[in-house]
């Protein structure tokens, strides 16, 4: 009986120790080891260099005040996307180093499933090797530079996955307020919508101002849903679909559109790139003249 205890015991340490190695817990040692600072000066980073899990590469440079993206295209980038991470690269903090076994990097995420980002500015320069997801949803792994240690961050880092988040989306920003009058295009029928002594009018027709003024809203501004890479902007002309605004400030604003691939492709004028725009959005961007007369 003693025996099969001594046994018993033995096979739950052996199982414990297992778990505890697995868990890194022999890769720790808290009175040798210091964790380091990371000093990432966010407001001068001037190049960004993303290699996503996939082997594909983004580049991006600062000129000036703006952030653009110039590989695997070269346009202005969302400076919204591109200040979130510089911020929560530069308020990264780590809490404790899990191991400096290469052997376990890809138990940590740190392997072909992770973000490598290289950040520079003048004088200096960082590497980061981001995991997806750290212990929780609540924290990151990271390697820093040539390291062979593997750090556990206070907060989750979250790098954008799809290199079209980091690209700028915002096709046409027009104030309503200033809209005098919109000439529409569609495939079945043109109309006007007029603005006069205060007045909205659709083809000569009462307008429902309520209706105009939300319809107005949805370019101020309109942000697309993605883009179409693979299709110039010359696919475009002559477009069955088209909104032509005309403003208080002597200036004209146009978009094109046209069904594509299950989508809507849209181009405002002088554009140089293709957007898409989900198709459910097209009878909302180009709305019948019957939904913005007054009933």
């Amino acid at each position: 009986m003693l025996q099969k205890q001594i046994l018993l015991l033995g096979a739950i340490l052996v199982v414990l120790l297992g778990i505890a190695w697995l868990s890194g817990t022999f890769d720790r040692n808290p009175s040798n080891i210091r964790v380091p600072e990371i000093n990432i000066p966010a407001d001068e980073v001037t190049d960004i260099s993303v290699l996503f899990p996939d082997s594909s590469e983004l580049q991006l440079e600062r000129q000036s005040m703006h952030w653009f993206v110039r590989e695997p295209v070269d346009m202005l980038a969302d400076s919204a996307t591109v200040t979130r991470v510089l911020n929560d690269l530069g308020d990264l903090s780590l809490s404790n180093r899990i191991t400096s076994n290469v052997e376990k990097f890809s138990m940590y995420g740190i392997d072909s499933t992770a973000t490598t980002v290289t950040l520079t500015w003048p004088g200096g320069a960082e590497r980061l090797v981001i995991s997806r997801q750290g212990r929780d949803y609540s924290s990151s792994n990271i390697r820093i530079g040539e390291s062979e240690d593997i750090y556990s961050t206070r907060a989750r880092v979250s790098i954008p996955q799809d290199p079209e988040r980091w690209r700028e989306r915002k096709v046409l920003d027009i104030a309503p307020e200033t809209v005098t009058s919109v000439r529409v295009f569609r495939q079945d029928a043109s109309y006007a919508v007029s603005l006069n002594d205060s007045i909205w009018t659709v083809d000569g027709q009462s307008g429902d101002s309520l209706q105009i003024q939300n319809w107005l809203r949805r370019f101020a501004p309109l942000n697309a849903d993605g883009f179409f890479d693979n299709l110039p902007v010359q696919a475009l002309t002559d477009a069955p679909y088209r909104v032509e605004f005309s403003t208080s400030m002597n200036t004209t604003l146009q978009i094109q559109a046209m069904l594509a691939e299950s989508d809507v492709a849209l181009i405002p004028g002088g554009a140089q790139y293709t957007y898409r725009v989900f198709e459910s959005r097209l009878e909302q961007l180009f709305p019948e003249p019957g939904s913005l007369q007054e009933e």
